[in-house]
């Protein structure tokens, strides 16, 4: 378990995208939402490792990071990333269905860590050559009852024009070395793509 350094790692991603007003990107994502979320008090939230049949080890805990970030820069979040052997934990409790988790094993954790909600990742397919592509599922689990209050869906493809748009907005015009605006770089390189997913996300909660 690690308890995020958010503020710093905010503050980079801030800074990184200060030249844009992240506002003015397209929301592409979708969430579903309980009638009774509101009930519930959030106050520290953990975050596991991301999964997926085509998700490395690396890719998994960068975008966990990127996701904890995004959550903590949206909603007044305690930020907890959660380790792979929780993530195992989850899975030998035969939580092999998407969007379904055992209740029994999120409350052992959630008490083990003081959380009041988990939150589970899913990349549910991507493609990381041009153009790419990434559909992620998040599910945010109530620590009381081991239910989904709230998730979110975001389904990108870098050939479609309101993607090209929001990275647009996101990243800005500003370039590297090569002379190419920061946006495009974002077409090519998964780790950005894969934080404007985060960021589109988060910006939900």
């Amino acid at each position: 378990m690690r308890v995020l350094s958010i503020l710093a790692v905010a503050a980079a991603l801030l800074s990184s995208a200060c030249q844009t007003d992240k506002r003015d990107a397209p929301i592409l994502a979708k969430a579903t939402i309980a009638a009774d979320f509101s009930t519930y008090p959030l106050r520290r939230v953990g975050v596991m490792p991301f999964q997926g049949a085509s998700v490395g080890t690396d890719q998994s805990a960068d975008l966990q990071s990127a996701l904890g970030a995004e959550m903590q820069a949206a909603a007044p979040y305690e930020i907890v990333l959660l380790g792979a052997r929780d993530l195992d934990e989850v899975r030998a409790a035969d939580a092999h269905r998407l969007g379904w988790y055992p209740p029994e094993t999120i409350i052992a954790l959630s008490r083990r860590y003081r959380l009041d909600a988990l939150v589970f990742g899913t990349v549910v397919r991507q493609q990381q050559f041009p153009p790419q592509q990434l559909d992620v599922q998040v599910d945010l689990v109530a620590a009381e009852t081991g239910v989904p209050v709230w998730s979110a869906l975001v389904q990108l493809d870098a050939a479609d024009p309101r993607v090209q748009e929001g990275l647009a907005a996101f990243y800005g015009t500003r370039g590297d070395d090569s002379g190419r605006p920061g946006w495009r770089i974002a077409l090519i390189a998964p780790n950005r793509f894969a934080r404007f997913a985060a960021w589109q996300v988060a910006s939900l909660l």
